[in-house]
């Protein structure tokens, strides 16, 4: 019987320790949680915004170049190329032209430049090519100059063009670009309509301490108009190196983050193309390199402001937005703009509005209850409870 009630015994203070631990670790958790229940949602929430590109949908056209309009001979006779005198140099033309420098070894950077006066109206927004071979050790580039309607002169290139202090490869280049786009980079106000470009130059410039000898040779210059073909909806049919979607109005660049694209797409078998968003003539998105797929001609493309590195060769309205498709290879025959979700993110409020006094009361209360008040309350339970054991 005695033994009984001993076993008895012992079951209940086993039951009563546990039941004590039991409540002390379910006002541990409690503790834990019901600060963050009550501090949840005090400090601002960031989220994207998404709108429908769709409905600024102005007008979509198709591009492609016209025949060339105008062809460097490289017949120097009369001389319409020209270069300084100093420094010392050798300038050929005759089926081609040659620069020829030799730069001696200086601490300062040393250039050489030859140029032509030429009459490039910029109404049917010309795309110029260029064919050359520069030497290795030096750099090269192109720069325009025009005159308005009203006849104000305007440098028609900028520094960041990729036009601009290019290394030279030694190899041949084909470079294109679109001069109304550089002119609008460089002049955001001026008024194209009835401006031209006036002189074409090119340049070689060497980097302190680089000596020796050094050549740029010009192979082929020449322009091709850009040929529009307006659609009546948002399906376009024929034979285009490049589709133009204008919006109408300018998307922000601000706080931009993702443009979703769904398209159809056909072309020739060699396609490959790339999706850029515009504000006027600057990129703020650009996607991927695409090629059509052989299951479905649907496209889900993705553009991202952190993605731009190169410039499509046509440009769009150059007062508000355009998604344009550039066409690196091949062409493209059917093109169906089906969605355009641009998403932007919320702005981020001052750290002073994030962080005000009541969230740091709150915050300072949470951490002085985490650190200090349940692991004091905790162990002096468990003390308590190890003790009455005792």
């Amino acid at each position: 019987m005695k033994t009984a009630i001993l076993s008895i015994l012992k079951n209940f203070r086993f039951r009563s320790k546990s039941f004590r631990l039991y409540w002390i670790l379910l006002l541990l958790v409690l503790s834990l949680v019901i600060p963050a229940v009550f501090l949840r949602g005090t400090l601002p929430q960031h989220t994207a915004t998404q709108i429908d590109g769709l409905a600024e949908f102005a007008s979509i056209q198709g591009a492609s170049l016209g025949p060339v309009t105008w062809r460097e001979s490289f017949n120097n006779t009369p001389s319409v190329w020209s270069a300084p005198t100093n420094p010392p140099h050798v300038l050929s033309v005759s089926g081609s032209l040659k620069l020829s420098v030799t730069f001696p070894s200086s601490s300062k950077a040393q250039a050489i430049s030859v140029s032509r006066n030429v009459s490039w109206p910029l109404n049917q927004t010309p795309i110029i090519t260029i064919t050359a071979r520069v030497s290795t050790g030096v750099s090269y580039g192109v720069r325009f100059f025009g005159v308005t309607a009203n006849n104000t002169s305007f440098a028609a290139w900028r520094e960041g063009s990729p036009l601009q202090h290019r290394p030279g490869l030694g190899t041949l280049e084909t470079v294109s670009a679109n001069l109304v786009t550089e002119t609008f980079l460089a002049n955001p106000k001026l008024l194209v309509t009835g401006a031209r470009i006036t002189e074409v130059l090119f340049y070689i410039e060497a980097a302190p301490f680089t000596s020796g000898n050094f050549s740029l040779t010009l192979y082929d210059l020449h322009l091709n108009p850009t040929i529009t073909t307006p659609a009546d909806s948002l399906e376009l049919n024929g034979n285009f190196t490049g589709l133009i979607a204008n919006l109408k109005s300018s998307v922000s660049s601000q706080d931009l983050f993702q443009v979703f694209v769904g398209l159809d797409i056909k072309g020739s078998s060699d396609l490959s193309y790339t999706l850029y968003l515009t504000r006027g003539a600057s990129i703020v998105a650009q996607g991927y390199t695409y090629v059509p797929k052989l299951a479905t001609t649907y496209e889900l493309a993705l553009m991202s402001p952190s993605l731009v590195n190169s410039s499509p060769l046509f440009a769009g309205n150059l007062a508000s937005s355009s998604l344009i498709v550039s066409a690196w290879k091949g062409e493209i025959s059917f093109f169906r703009l089906d969605s355009v979700d641009i998403r932007f993110l919320t702005t981020t409020p001052a750290p002073s509005a994030a962080l005000n006094t009541a969230n740091y009361n709150s915050l300072v209360f949470y951490y002085f209850v985490f650190l200090f008040v349940i692991p004091s309350s905790t162990i002096v339970l468990l003390i308590k409870v190890f003790r009455d054991e005792d």
